[in-house]
């Protein structure tokens, strides 16, 4: 199968974190059993030493007042793993497409994204189905799926939601003065079967939410857990279910190889606040936003006496909210000690020495991070939101894991103790009675055969189920009168 993947992250090229990951994952894992994959992008600056390509379009987009701005936009190659990686960059107008950072000036970097695929489109052999990445992808999608349908060729259009969410715009945004979109009589699913509309119509009626706007114009939409589908997206689109899949994302186990214990890797590091090395060793990570819950994992320590925190915060720019983690941190002074980023392997020797990785996000898709912890034979300690229901298993119901409920740092800090007892082989201390009588070993083999259900071969087969039913929606597309 010929396939193009479009996104605004690929992990190893430019990437902030979940998206990117996910990405190269399923392109790689198409790529191994003999798929042709190609991953569109803008480039944010990457294509500096990249193998250029003889693709190059210009034109003029036309402002909300008439003004007329000129742009041109050409491409550089990339090779990962059988994976090739077309990026855009552009000159003029389209100069955004080169910028960094990935989601800076991100509304245009997404408009002129649907320029440069609908110019590559006209001019480059077909694929057989096209997969839009977030909301950043959408017009980019639905431009090559007009221009298909413009020779009468129903091309299947497969919209996957990692995180659910985007803003609003007239339909100047999207429209053939700006985006290039034309407002052409097109068939749409709505409840019970397709009907003709035209493309501001469909726009208008969601209220130009892009995101909206690519689950309708979509032949199916994914995402990556069946708690998120029912409990965001379903409840945000009627219908949306009819079409609709889900495919996990794809973690497989890492070598690791920890070069020190777990009190000396966390020593070495700068960060904010200090470690009494008297506890048991556990580890948070992620964006350092308030969807994350960092903030919830630290005040967690006040009910979890026996723990001692590490956490890994990116900075996205929320002085406001890391401000705040670093005075909870200040005052918990010896039990919790806040750092930045970490190179993958020194995350993953950290996460495979802990006790426990706590993932005490307040919403959450999927949940790499659990998966990543599994993999390498730590249980996990989450929040019962989205896609953690799912990834984490409880020990009461034979897993390695423990559900807490999303928010609570008393809740949260009761299992982090229990979880300590249980690893330092005192379940018989474990303040949750479920939790005793189960021991280290146990949970760790537990957590590394949970893992398995994100395994590259695992996931590949939900993967080419949603094809199966993307390209099935859009054969009833083609065939409606």
């Amino acid at each position: 199968m010929k396939v193009w993947m479009l996104s605004f992250e690929f992990a190893g090229v430019a990437s902030l974190g979940g998206l990117g990951e996910a990405v190269r994952s399923r392109a790689v894992a198409l790529a191994k059993r003999g798929h042709e994959v190609t991953v569109f992008m803008p480039s944010h600056g990457r294509c500096w030493g990249k193998r250029e390509l003889p693709f190059r379009s210009c034109g003029m987009r036309k402002g909300m007042w008439g003004e007329e701005r000129w742009y041109c936009v050409s491409a550089c190659e990339a090779l990962a793993e059988g994976v090739r990686i077309v990026m855009f960059k552009g000159e003029g107008d389209g100069e955004v497409l080169s910028k960094e950072p990935i989601y800076g000036w991100v509304e245009e970097k997404a408009s002129l994204f649907a320029r440069a695929m609908r110019a590559y489109f006209s001019h480059n052999p077909w694929p057989e189905l096209v997969e839009a990445h977030d909301w950043h992808s959408v017009l980019a999608g639905v431009a090559i799926k007009q221009e298909a349908e413009k020779s009468n060729y129903a091309l299947p259009l497969q919209y996957t939601v990692h995180l659910s969410g985007s803003p609003s715009f007239p339909w100047h945004y999207a429209s053939a003065d700006w985006s290039g979109l034309e407002d052409l009589p097109h068939k749409v699913w709505h409840p019970g079967g397709h009907r003709w509309t035209r493309y501001r119509e469909v726009w208008d009626r969601v209220g130009g939410n892009v995101e909206a706007f690519g689950v309708a114009e979509a032949d199916l939409v994914a995402t990556v857990s069946w708690s998120y589908l029912r409990e965001e997206l379903a409840r945000k689109y009627y219908g949306v279910e009819e079409k609709s899949c889900v495919s996990y994302n794809i973690v497989e186990p890492p070598r690791v190889q920890p070069r020190g214990t777990w009190w000396e890797l966390a020593r070495g590091l700068e960060g904010f606040g200090e470690l009494r090395e008297d506890g048991v060793p556990m580890f948070t990570l992620g964006r350092t936003v308030w969807q994350k819950g960092l903030d919830v994992a630290i005040r967690a320590l006040d009910h979890a006496p026996s723990v001692r925190l590490l956490v890994s915060g990116l900075s996205v720019g929320d002085g406001a909210y890391e401000e705040h983690l670093r005075r909870l941190v200040e005052e918990r002074r010896g039990r919790v000690k806040l750092v930045g980023r970490l190179e993958p392997g020194l995350k993953l020797s950290l996460m495979a020495l802990s006790a426990a990785t706590v993932v005490p996000s307040r919403f959450e898709p999927f949940g790499i991070v659990a998966v990543e912890s599994l993999s390498v034979g730590t249980p996990v300690i989450a929040s019962a939101v989205g896609g953690l229901k799912e990834i984490v298993v409880d020990v009461g119901a034979g897993g390695p894991g423990l559900l807490v409920r999303p928010d609570d740092p008393y809740e949260l800090g009761l299992a982090m103790e229990s979880m300590a007892a249980a690893m330092s082989n005192r379940s018989h201390e474990a303040p949750l009675h479920r939790m005793r009588g189960i021991g280290e070993q146990e949970l760790r083999r537990r957590s590394r055969e949970r893992a398995k259900a994100f395994s590259e071969e695992a996931v590949y087969g939900m993967m080419l189920d949603c094809y199966y039913r993307s390209r099935t929606m859009a054969f009833y597309r083609a065939v409606t009168p």
